[in-house]
């Protein structure tokens, strides 16, 4: 059974957030507060303190927005549940849909929602908590309600893990990266994957955003993805296939996708091209250097020799130190080489030395090979250790290489 576990937000100029309460500052219709998930819920009035392990719910056609003492906002949708605990820093989507938004320069918080656990640095996200219609049950898996669970990310970045049960009732972890625009999704029974959704459409049709008046915190953040957006759109990059997947009230927007079960939503979002579930970030082996794209390879060495990160794309063009970035596909797509390095700089000390080559937009099929060439060193020889991503998989290959010496692809 898939469960989506945790959303955390961190902040190292800040020493700690204070969720020992809220102020409810806007509410629509049947708001209730109860004192713990087995106690009498008493409706409650714009204005009132929620305190710290209160549960907070919603009724039918019915939200609220929630504000802590660092400014940090949390917008409830309809049918929610939602705690928070001020020691453990943690908020709780226990059922609905949740949007966060957590400004600059502000404390560690987590928010959980049922299978994934990730951090943000002052960014903007949502999550999505609901019961799945058709539920395919591991093997010995129990017979509590199992769920679909959802998180994206409107500005910003986080890095996570999703807990999921295959048909033999075995427990996986998955590991993932997520940026503005991209959504991960975890449903009973299957692998999560990370697909993208239409930012605009979002802002301009989801209840979380056009239930609410007043601005989030980052709105100037938010503002400029949109921009980037949809620069993207115009060039190309961003495949539209708007399809309804759900004939419940809207939560988050539209989804789509061949890796998900459609008849699992009862909240779902637009995918403008299927981004693979690719792990990422230093969970996956991936360092925090350079992006992370629909492909992405990394070259990672610990000497002062010049290693080179060489990319041949379907088409034959090539990506490496001489030719950093190349569009193809008829312009829907890009590779770069982000990240380049003489073997004089280290990215991450103490010795550490990385390039990265990312794939961005709308790729061709086909085979992308990469390579590594050993271009200068005043060693015999030098170890590497190149990490490839792509397809929902990620492919690792070490070895040594002397002088003017090719790696295998």
């Amino acid at each position: 059974m898939a469960a989506l576990a945790a959303f955390a937000f961190l902040s190292p100029a800040a020493i700690s957030a204070d969720l020992s309460q809220a102020v409810v500052r806007q509410k629509v219709n049947v708001v209730t507060v109860a004192a713990s998930i087995n106690a009498s819920a008493q409706p409650v009035s714009q204005g009132a303190v929620v305190r710290d392990e209160n549960v907070v719910r919603t009724g039918t056609e019915s939200r609220a927005e929630l504000e802590f003492g660092d400014l940090t906002l949390a917008r409830l949708g309809a049918n929610s549940i939602f705690t928070f605990d001020a020691e453990a820093r943690a908020m709780n989507c226990m059922q609905g849909a949740a949007l966060f938004s957590k400004p600059t320069n502000s404390g560690r918080v987590e928010v959980r929602a049922g299978a994934i656990t990730a951090a943000i640095t002052g960014s903007t996200g949502f999550v999505s908590n609901q019961p799945s219609a058709t539920a395919k049950k591991a093997r010995g898996a129990s017979s509590r309600e199992e769920r679909t669970a959802m998180m994206g990310m409107l500005e910003g970045k986080l890095r996570g893990s999703a807990v999921w049960r295959d048909n033999n009732g075995k427990e996986r972890t998955f590991r993932f990266a997520l940026g503005a625009g991209e959504m991960i999704v975890a449903q009973p029974g299957r692998a999560p994957v990370v697909v993208q959704f239409d930012i605009p459409r979002f802002l301009s049709t989801s209840p979380l955003i056009t239930g609410f008046s007043g601005t989030l915190p980052n709105m100037n953040q938010i503002n400029r993805t949109v921009a980037e957006y949809q620069a993207d759109e115009r060039r190309g990059f961003i495949q539209r296939t708007n399809v309804m997947v759900s004939s419940q009230p809207v939560q988050v927007a539209w989804l789509n996708s061949s890796s998900v079960n459609r008849n699992s939503f009862d909240a779902s979002v637009d995918q403008l091209g299927h981004s693979g579930s690719r792990p990422g970030g230093e969970e996956a082996g991936f360092v925090d250097v350079g992006g992370t794209g629909v492909i992405r390879g990394q070259l990672v060495w610990n000497t002062s020799a010049d290693l080179d990160l060489h990319l041949i794309l379907p088409d034959n063009q090539e990506v490496f130190f001489a030719n950093q970035r190349v569009t193809f596909n008829n312009g829907r797509a890009t590779a770069e080489l982000d990240v380049d390095n003489l073997g004089d700089d280290i990215n991450v000390p103490p010795s550490m030395r990385v390039e990265n080559i990312v794939v961005n937009g709308v790729p061709l099929n086909g085979l992308y090979t990469f390579f590594v060439n050993n271009f200068s060193a005043s060693n015999g020889s030098d170890q590497f250790t190149l990490r490839i991503s792509g397809n929902g998989t990620t492919q690792t290959l070490t070895g040594t290489l002397s002088q003017g010496q090719n790696s295998q692809t």
